[in-house]
């Protein structure tokens, strides 16, 4: 009975977790890194959190050649946070992760890329 109740509590608390997403495309045999990321839900302050992304992301050596580059209110449901940029593909996943993580400390949902 303890591990039906403990079943049920968890998956409670899953349904409320929000699921913010992080698409790596890796192109150009390999040297260019295309990342998008769009939060679940609405954050505020969005052009200081990019600001704060952008700064963040620059104390990698790997990633310091940022082109095609947003970061933005989200244009199909304004209040969501859009950022896209290329790199080399040097710029990895735990890299932009962390960049995330220190930006908002996951004040609005990780990513995982």
């Amino acid at each position: 009975m303890k591990f039906l109740s403990t079943l049920v509590s968890i998956a409670a608390l899953t349904s409320v977790v929000s699921a913010n997403t992080c698409n790596q495309i890796i192109a150009n045999s390999g040297f260019i890194s295309s990342y998008s990321i769009l939060t679940d839900g609405t954050v505020p302050d969005i052009p200081g959190i990019c600001g704060g992304l952008w700064d963040n992301l620059k104390h990698f050596s790997d990633c310091i050649g940022v082109s095609a580059s947003t970061c933005e209110s989200y244009q199909a449901d304004p209040g969501r946070l859009l950022w896209k940029f290329e790199n080399g593909a040097n710029c990895n996943a735990g890299m932009v992760e962390s960049a995330w993580w220190e930006a908002t400390k996951n004040q609005w949902g990780s990513i995982t890329c």
